[in-house]
C-alpha cells in the first residue's frame, strides 16, 4: 500500500477509535484488550525476534527473557505471590537493557554505569516504593507505551518522510486525544456486568485520577463521573489505535512475513486466549497481562533506539 494511503488510513482509524471511546469507553477497552490484543502482542513479538528484538548483541535477549519468566512465576505460582513488589524492578532492569544496548557494552553485567543504575533503581524502588510501582508497573507498560511511544513513532515516520499528510496524522493524534480528556457525553451506555469485567483495570484509573490531584472518593467515580469517563475516553483511544496503527502498517512493517508453521501457531494461540477470556475471566486476564507484558518488555530496545534516532534529527 502506497505510503499516501497508509497516512489516509490511520486519520481515519485515529478518529474512528476516537468516536468509539468517545461513545463507548468502557466497552470497547474491554473488546480490544481481548480481541485485538493478544494478536497484535504475538505477531509483535514474532516480527521483534525475526530482528533479534533490536539488539545489537543477541546474548542481551537473556537479560530480557529471564525477568519475564520471573515476572511469570510470580504472577502464577501462588506461592511467590509475596514477590509482586518487586515486578516495578523487574521492569525497571529490562528498561535499563534497552537503554545500555550497545555494541560496545555487550556484556552488560561487567558495565559499572549499568550496575550502578541498578543499584539506584533498587534504591529508589525500596524508599519511594508507591511512586515506583506507578512508574515502572502501571504507566510504563499502558499508557506510556500505548500512547506516547505511539505518538513517537508517529513522529518518526513524519521525520524520516517529511510528508505534510505523516504531519496530519499526528496532529489529529494529539487533537483527537486532547479532546477526549477535555469533553464527554456523562451518558454513555453502560450495564454493571460491565464495570464488574473492568475492575481489574481501575489500578490505571486511579494512578491518573491522582496525576491531576484529583481524588477517587468511591469507584463510582471512575465509572459515572465527568472526569472519570474522559480519562477512560483518552485510555481506550490510546489502546485502541496503538493496536488498529500496528495492522494498518503491514506493507510497511512487513511483520505478515514469516512461515506458515509461525502464522498457525500465532493464530492457535490467539484463538485460544481469546477463548481462555471468555470462559474463565480472570485466568484470561492473568494470561493476558503476562503475555501483553512480555510483548512491552521485548519492544523496549525498539522504543530505545526509536528515541535515540529521533534526537539525533
Amino acid at each position: 500500500m502506497p505510503k499516501l494511503n497508509i497516512d489516509i488510513l490511520n486519520i481515519f482509524l485515529i478518529l474512528l477509535s476516537g468516536i468509539f471511546a468517545y461513545k463507548l469507553p468502557f466497552q470497547t477497552f474491554l473488546a480490544v484488550y481481548a480481541f485485538l490484543g493478544p494478536l497484535h502482542y504475538l505477531t509483535e513479538i514474532n516480527w521483534l525476534q525475526q530482528r533479534n528484538y533490536f539488539l545489537n548483541h543477541k546474548n542481551n535477549v537473556f537479560y530480557l527473557f529471564v525477568p519475564i519468566l520471573l515476572i511469570g512465576s510470580i504472577v502464577y505460582i501462588s506461592s511467590l505471590t509475596f514477590l509482586k513488589t518487586y515486578i516495578p524492578f523487574l521492569i525497571f532492569f529490562t528498561f535499563l537493557v534497552a537503554i545500555f544496548n550497545s555494541t560496545q557494552n555487550e556484556k552488560l553485567h561487567k558495565n559499572w554505569k549499568f550496575i550502578l543504575f541498578i543499584c539506584i533503581g533498587f534504591t529508589i524502588a525500596y524508599y519511594f516504593r508507591k511512586g515506583f510501582h506507578i512508574a515502572f508497573s502501571i504507566f510504563l507498560p499502558s499508557l506510556i507505551h500505548v500512547f506516547i511511544f505511539t505518538g513517537i513513532f508517529i513522529l518518526s515516520g513524519f521525520l524520516k518522510t517529511r510528508n505534510k499528510l505523516s504531519l496530519l496524522t499526528f496532529i489529529v493524534f494529539i487533537v483527537t486525544s486532547f479532546l477526549l480528556l477535555t469533553d464527554n457525553m456523562n451518558s454513555a451506555f453502560f450495564m454493571e456486568d460491565i464495570q464488574n469485567k473492568y475492575i481489574p483495570f481501575e489500578e490505571l484509573n486511579n494512578a491518573v485520577f491522582k496525576i491531576f490531584n484529583k481524588e477517587i472518593l468511591a469507584s463510582q467515580d471512575i465509572y459515572f463521573s465527568s472526569f472519570g469517563i474522559r480519562i477512560m475516553q483518552f485510555i481506550t483511544f490510546a489502546y485502541t489505535y496503538h493496536y488498529l496503527n500496528w495492522f494498518s502498517k503491514t506493507s510497511i512493517i512487513q511483520w505478515h512475513k514469516t512461515s506458515k508453521t509461525k502464522i498457525s501457531i500465532i493464530l492457535i494461540i490467539w484463538v485460544l486466549s481469546i477463548l481462555l477470556y471468555i470462559y474463565n475471566y480472570n485466568t484470561g486476564l492473568y494470561w493476558l497481562y503476562l503475555l501483553s507484558l512480555s510483548h512491552v518488555i521485548l519492544e523496549f530496545p525498539l522504543n530505545i533506539t526509536t528515541v535515540k534516532n529521533l534526537i539525533k534529527k
